[in-house]
């Protein structure tokens, strides 16, 4: 009786701690991200849903930059974007200047340029 009595409560300890162990990733604090600021500097790229900036430029370069999960970009300063459909900035590009959004995934990448 003793031995299932023991067997039982190890049981128990090892579900009680892979419960324990499994949710701690859901407890875990979300990254903090930069929120929207009026005014801001340069081409500034923000999320969908909620005003978080994904990514600022305040100066162009040659660079081919991936879109990540912006759907909204407002220039703030001229510094102005083309944006691609592909991942490596070639094709047809749209120019992002002033306040404008798409939907996510229309665009997958982007090149600065400045007038």
């Amino acid at each position: 009786m003793r031995k299932t009595a023991k067997r039982i409560a190890s049981v128990l300890a090892v579900a009680a701690l892979t419960t324990t162990l499994a949710a701690a990733p859901a407890v875990a604090k979300e990254v903090e991200r930069e929120p929207f600021k009026v005014p801001d500097q340069g081409l500034v790229l923000y999320t969908a849903n909620s005003a978080y900036v994904v990514a600022r430029h305040t100066a162009a370069d040659d660079l081919c930059h991936p879109m990540q999960d912006a759907a909204t970009s407002i220039s703030w300063t001229p510094v102005y974007a083309i944006a691609y459909a592909s991942d490596d900035c070639t094709g047809y590009g749209l120019q992002l200047s002033g306040w404008q959004g798409w939907s996510p995934g229309v665009f997958l990448s982007y090149k600065l340029i400045a007038y």
